[in-house]
């Protein structure tokens, strides 16, 4: 193996980088056109702040606060911007972001590459594996990169926060061993500059990077530092429990304003308690191990059907599974003076899964979160690979050619579960009925395809069907998950108009879960449809008082109003959505309409006209103003605006905007009746 290091030392590293480029491109050959899925709905392509027009400092600032649900506070900056910058190019066409996603993974699995191979000059591995390091470090981040459950880290667009937080992680772990085995002090402020930066950048993808303190911490330790030396261990052991209190205070104080008991929240919504929790993730640990080295792909899902463990033996496997992680940590720190290898992968492992997978009220298991908990996992692996392929080259060259052979399959083998793993997240429907196959107890997957069937086929009964199968199904947020799939009820019945039923059902889900904004605005625009405008006020305010501030909800509030004939009191609310969204067209509109209800025909005109400058190609205005013009009785302002409408646009353009009356975004219409005719007159040739 010495000489094929040789080779490996002397073209540098140009050829792993060839090589695992190589492998992740033939593994996830089939995924750039994978389809958008489950959460990258509100995190990108329902994200508005994602969505810029350009690349300005200003626009980049706002993608930095573009969480989902609050648009107020800091959420994964890094990773957002990378978000807004594939929209900037290419919409919501998927292939930009895959680009990056895979570009993403093969860094990330350099990087480990560079990493390991600098770990093996640190005191305590720099006199082992000399004629081997080269293969086992390529080995390790090939195994690592081309493992199936690696798949939903990257084919998974939003889960983009996951593998470019790891890929700063481990770019971190790479400064920090650079720092500490360079001789020339330049270069090592140099690389702690490069660790602190990396860490940042970590934090600024995804938040369970904050335990990078804590992992240089144990390279330090089980890499660096000579435990047999009197006084080491107990140094060591001062510093460790200085380093986990550190972590334990300053987390809640960065990241939840000092909430020492902010882990608490969000159970209320769980079918499970912090206790359960605790005792259920020891099996989910252990069930993850067995994936990483067992990664059939009819193993591998989007969702998991969990008995939740409600005592230590209920199920009986609770109990062993408990038994194992602390039998596995327990080999991890006592292996760390004579094995420092698999010292490492193990206790790596579960310090990355401290945050995800421990007191947070965070669903239970998701394959994404052993991306960063994994990569040191193949260490040990490729390690005792390559021991017994030296053994047996040395001894029976017949065993060597079929340890050989075996490592071979291996990789075959690894690359083609990945690959048709990959064809699951291929569409929607692809991924949904995956997941109701491998999780037929589950919710998610049934409500999740009922809504993509009725998108894709319209066919109503069949997917009231699937919405009312999910309802009765298990899931983590129980009374979350009813309400959603009555919502979905809610929704057929909506698009059959038949509003007393959505009234009933959305009414149903609200009792469920009082606080869900988006049945609650369901519900309104049900009661709209029946004329109870009373009712439908009245759950305007309910959301309003928890929203005070939303220009949206001020504007529904306005456009309820001024259907009720109140114009003078949606001035009041409409005014005060304007001014929180300037620029806002359906807010300055219903302004507009409005005042012209009230008579104000004049000052409608004003309105209509500042819209028309911000605005300049849009039909719909110039009927809003030919409108307000034939109530003023100012034919020569008609004559006028009918001229610039026909000289603008096309026949066939005016023809559809008069025939797209619609009150679905809360906007008031503008009256078909009243100037469709003399539109007609006009475009026709006849006045």
């Amino acid at each position: 193996m010495k000489m094929h290091d040789n080779i490996f030392s002397c073209t540098r590293n140009w050829v792993p980088f060839a090589l695992l480029s190589l492998s992740i491109l033939l593994v996830y050959s089939n995924t750039f056109n994978a389809s958008w899925q489950l959460d990258d709905y509100p995190n990108i392509t329902g994200n508005s702040k994602l969505h810029v027009k350009d690349i300005s400092p200003a626009s980049i600032y706002e993608t930095f606060f573009a969480h989902p649900e609050s648009g107020k506070k800091l959420y994964r900056p890094i990773a957002c911007l990378t978000f807004a910058i594939n929209w900037y190019f290419g919409k919501e066409n998927v292939i930009g972001y895959h680009i990056v996603n895979n570009s993403i993974h093969l860094l990330t699995a350099f990087i480990l590459f560079l990493t390991i191979l600098n770990l093996f000059r640190s005191p305590n591995l720099k006199d082992k594996y000399q004629g081997s390091k080269y293969f086992i470090t390529l080995l390790t981040a090939t195994l690592w990169a081309i493992n199936p459950i690696q798949t939903q880290a990257v084919t998974y667009i939003v889960q983009r926060m996951a593998s470019m937080a790891t890929m700063f992680y481990v770019l971190g772990i790479y400064f920090y061993i650079k720092g500490r085995t360079n001789n020339s002090r330049l270069i090592s402020v140099f690389s702690y500059m490069g660790c602190f930066l990396s860490f940042v950048f970590a934090l600024g993808s995804k938040e369970n990077t904050a335990t990078l303190p804590l992992a240089l911490l144990l390279v330090e330790i089980v890499f660096f530092q000579k435990l047999h030396i009197p006084g080491t261990r107990r140094k060591i052991l001062w510093v460790s429990v200085g380093t986990l209190l550190f972590f334990i205070l300053t987390g809640p104080m960065l990241f939840m304003k000092g909430d020492l008991l902010f882990f608490l929240n969000g159970y209320e919504n769980r079918s499970f308690t912090l206790l359960e929790r605790l005792m259920t993730e020891p099996r989910i640990l252990v069930y993850y191990i067995t994936q990483i080295f067992y990664p059939v792909p009819n193993r591998l899902s989007i969702v998991h059907d969990i008995t939740i463990s409600t005592s230590l033996f209920e199920p009986w496997t609770t109990f062993p599974a408990i038994l194992i992680i602390f039998l596995l940590i327990g080999i991890g720190i006592s292996q760390i003076k004579k094995r420092p290898i698999v010292a490492f992968g193990i206790l790596f492992f579960f310090l990355n899964h401290l945050i995800e997978s421990t007191i947070l009220p965070l669903e239970l298991i998701f394959e994404h979160r052993n991306y960063l908990p994994s990569l040191f996992l193949f260490f040990p692996v490729s390690v005792g690979l390559i021991w017994i392929i030296d053994y047996y080259h040395k001894t029976h060259h017949s065993m060597y050619l079929i340890i050989i052979s075996f490592v071979t399959l291996l990789l075959m083998g690894l690359g083609s579960a990945t690959y048709i793993r990959n064809m699951a997240w291929a569409t929607e429907k692809s991924l949904w009925e995956d997941a109701m196959k491998k999780a037929p107890g589950r919710a998610r997957p049934t409500y999740n395809f009922a809504k993509h069937y009725l998108k894709k086929t319209g066919h109503y009964d069949q997917a009231l069907l699937f919405y009312e199968r999910a309802f009765h199904l298990k899931a983590s947020k129980p009374k979350y998950s009813q309400a959603l799939c009555l919502n979905g009820m809610a929704s057929i019945y909506y698009l059959r108009h038949e509003y007393d039923e959505v009234i009933k059902l959305c009414k149903k889900a609200l009792k469920i879960y009082p606080g869900f904004q988006i049945i609650r605005l369901n519900l309104i625009r049900a009661l709209i449809k029946m004329e109870n405008l009373d009712e439908a006020l009245s759950n305007v305010d309910v959301l309003i008082e928890k929203y005070e501030n939303n220009s949206a909800l001020l504007n529904l509030k306005g456009f309820i109003l001024i259907k009720h004939g109140k114009y003078a009191e949606a001035l009041l609310f409409l005014n005060r959505a304007h001014d929180l969204a300037p620029r806002n067209k359906i807010v300055l509109l219903n302004i507009g309409v409005s005042l012209s209800l009230a008579g104000d025909y004049a000052d409608a005109n004003k309105i209509f006209q500042q819209v028309l400058q911000i605005f300049p190609d849009d039909i719909a205005l110039y009927l809003y103003l030919i409108e307000n013009s034939i109530k003023a009785e100012d034919l020569p302002s008609v004559d006028r605006y009918l001229t610039r409408l026909s000289f603008l646009f096309d026949r066939v353009s005016i023809e559809s905007e008069l025939n797209s009356l619609s009150e679905e975004h809360f906007l008031i219409p503008f009256s078909r009746e009243l100037i469709t005719p003399v539109v007609h007159k006009r475009i026709n040739g006849t006045g």
